[in-house]
């Protein structure tokens, strides 16, 4: 499976599926206000982060997903964390 078909959601799924592992993403921007356009970049790079943990693991998807992020005077820091899961083959 490739990432980007990995789902990732902050609730639940209504599938059977195996949970595999937690997983946790951490990156740090050294810019107390960045611009807009980095802040994106960045949640799509801790976002990728997290879809390549979870294909190691042999999942394909990612459940209760928790975005949070930290301002100090020297930088600004963005944590996801969430659940790695296979979804079971329907037969």
């Amino acid at each position: 499976m490739e990432e980007k078909n990995i789902i990732i959601t902050t609730l639940d799924l209504k599938e059977d599926y195996e949970i595999l592992d937690s997983l946790y993403v951490t990156e740090e921007l050294t810019k107390r206000y960045p611009k807009e356009e980095y802040l994106n970049q960045m949640l799509t790079m801790v976002k990728d982060r997290l879809k390549k943990q979870c294909k190691e693991l042999g999942g394909n998807a990612i459940i209760g997903c928790h975005i949070s992020h930290m301002i100090t005077s020297s930088a600004w820091t963005l944590s996801i964390s969430g659940t790695a899961v296979k979804i079971k083959s329907k037969s």
